[in-house]
């Protein structure tokens, strides 16, 4: 994903800056544009640490970033749809044909390329995790911390966040529980609560960066977080009910927990964008 990450933005350059600046001018429009950017990066954060640190330097006013963080959440599934996609038969293309563009493209083409060599090495990473975890299927350890997990979805939430925290990626956490539950580790309702978990840990990058930023880019990040758990205390109690729907829509179970993982943070950033006017207020008395 970083491979892929730095092909794209390698690509588009000093460009990118000037057009999140552009499209940021009023709030919807920044929501859009957060989640067609995030989408082009394939990282929402990316995106997110990029908007801290255009805060940080004044470029981007605070509440037209918090729209955009809320569209970053958006584009940022756009990464774990095309995981789900049974795209083994073409991953040596894909490898071979990003290295030898790379290598042999002049210009600046030669960086999508390299974003095409990314998502090659992603999905042979993947195939390569699913091979590697299918003996550990055995182990009674394994087997007995699995079956807790299906019993406690808070405990999937806190899995998910600490390794999508540990990963930086909320995709790379989400392409991992597609391969638990599609070789039956994981139950369904339990890959949810690990994917709701995922969304929160992929802020802590972001909180890093603000760190030791100014107060405006701490409000950034500390949205980021609450934007999230927003997200998983309004969907958690109803897990049960949201794995039979998302059931019925069919599909694979690595389309479904794409799907789930789609319709979390579409839902929450659209529930969550009215509140944006009251949630600027909010952050300026927590970190005046």
């Amino acid at each position: 994903m970083k491979v892929l990450r730095q092909g794209l933005q390698s690509f588009a350059g000093l460009r990118l800056h000037q057009a999140l600046l552009w499209l940021t001018k009023t709030p919807w429009q920044g929501f859009w544009s957060g989640s067609i950017l995030t989408g082009l990066l394939q990282s929402s954060t990316a995106l997110t640490v990029m908007t801290v640190s255009f805060v940080d330097a004044g470029l981007l006013p605070f509440g037209n970033a918090l729209a955009l963080i809320l569209g970053s959440n958006i584009g940022s599934t756009l990464t774990t749809q095309l995981i789900a996609f049974p795209l083994d038969c073409i991953t040596p293309y894909l490898m071979i044909l990003g290295a030898l563009g790379y290598l042999y493209i002049p210009n600046r083409v030669r960086f999508l390329s390299l974003s095409i060599l990314g998502l090659g090495i992603l999905f042979f990473a993947l195939s390569l995790l699913q091979a590697g975890m299918a003996p550990l299927a055995d182990l009674p350890a394994i087997q007995d911390f699995l079956r807790q997990l299906g019993d406690n979805h808070l405990q999937g939430v806190l899995a998910g966040t600490v390794l999508s925290a540990l990963l930086h990626s909320s995709s790379a956490t989400t392409g991992i529980v597609m391969l638990l539950t599609e070789d039956g580790w994981l139950t369904f309702p339990t890959a949810l609560a690990f994917i709701f978990g995922a969304n929160i840990g992929t802020c802590f990058t972001a909180v890093l960066a603000a760190l030791g930023s100014s107060r405006a880019a701490q409000r950034v990040a500390l949205f980021h977080v609450l934007l999230n758990v927003f997200g998983v205390l309004l969907f958690l109690p109803f897990v049960g009910p949201l794995a039979s729907g998302i059931t019925l829509m069919g599909g694979s179970l690595s389309r479904q927990v794409a799907n789930a993982h789609t319709l979390f943070n579409f839902i929450s950033s659209l529930l969550a964008f009215p509140l944006l006017p009251w949630a600027t207020r909010f952050l300026k008395k927590v970190l005046p």
